[in-house]
């Protein structure tokens, strides 16, 4: 693995930690705690997915990785998870029943799931980011 990998998986792991901490609150049945985990991993997931499709997009569109429309694939994973996240937080904050909640964050996870093996195993490792590049990506890297 190299160097400038572990910055990216970091913030992955970091990003499914805050995810985590939803779900068990989620699992608990703590409103509040449901509430503030999931505005945390919302807000997370929004600057760090706008962040990657501004530096890490260009980089992996000029690595040109055969068969992938890097772009559009990516786009389209960052749209649908932020749009889910967001409108899960938008049904917490109107009192939804956490039951009622169940298939939506299955949903998520299994998106999350996918989009983190997929970032780790074709995109990450492809990746050359610029010195710019770094510093997007670094200004809003979630901390573990």
């Amino acid at each position: 693995m190299t160097i400038r990998l572990v910055p990216l998986l970091s913030a992955q792991r970091a990003l499914r930690n805050r995810f985590d901490d939803f779900r068990r609150a989620l699992d608990h049945e703590n409103r509040t705690a449901v509430g503030i985990a999931l505005m945390d991993f919302e807000q997370h997931l929004r600057r760090w997915t706008e962040a990657e499709e501004a530096a890490l997009i260009p980089a992996l569109e000029r690595a040109h990785i055969p068969g992938r429309d890097v772009r559009r694939e990516l786009r389209l994973q960052y749209v649908q998870t932020r749009e889910l996240a967001h409108y899960l937080l938008q049904q917490v904050e109107e009192g939804i029943h956490s039951a009622r909640l169940i298939g939506y964050v299955e949903n998520l996870e299994r998106r999350l799931r996918a989009h983190e093996k997929e970032m780790a195993e074709v995109y990450y490792p492809a990746a050359d980011l610029t010195d710019a590049e770094w510093e997007i990506l670094e200004k809003v890297k979630p901390d573990e």
